[in-house]
């Protein structure tokens, strides 16, 4: 199984960038391997999401539970498709009013040796990278 986790301190509010990383809807407007999202059954503090992710020529599709907790986490946990498990978990801690910190920890394994081996150093290069691409959304929407 493959576990990450970064942390990292943003120049924008705690609100902003809980709004953006629960804003799954728009996920693949600057995520480049997120190729379409759907989000349904929304309730106040969770809905379910289907993600196709594509990697060059292979694309998968799964579904996760994302559970949004206080405006301090975000938690998305796959519940069919590809991924034997896979758990993000976005936790926003508040700095000042223009600051926050955001901790990023990614576990996931595939269910198919194959998947694993062929995907998983691709995911695992694009997991480090989300936060990254998380941090330039916020710049283009937030400057």
């Amino acid at each position: 199984m493959f576990k990450y986790s970064v942390k990292k301190k943003i120049n924008y509010s705690k609100i902003q960038m809980f709004d953006l990383i629960s804003d799954v809807s728009k996920y693949p407007e600057f995520l480049p391997w997120c190729v379409s999202t759907s989000v349904y059954n929304k309730s106040n503090d969770t809905f379910f999401s289907d993600m196709e992710i594509g990697f060059k020529f292979i694309k998968e599709t799964f579904t996760s539970k994302v559970t949004l907790i206080e405006s301090n986490k975000v938690c998305s946990e796959a519940i069919s498709g590809a991924f034997k498990k896979m758990n993000n978990i976005w936790e926003i801690n508040y700095i000042s009013e223009q600051e926050c910190e955001i901790t990023l920890s990614i576990e996931f394994q595939f269910k198919s040796l194959i998947l694993q081996n062929i995907i998983g150093k691709l995911f695992e290069k694009a997991s480090k990278k989300m936060i990254i691409a998380f941090e330039e959304r916020a710049y283009n929407l937030y400057k």
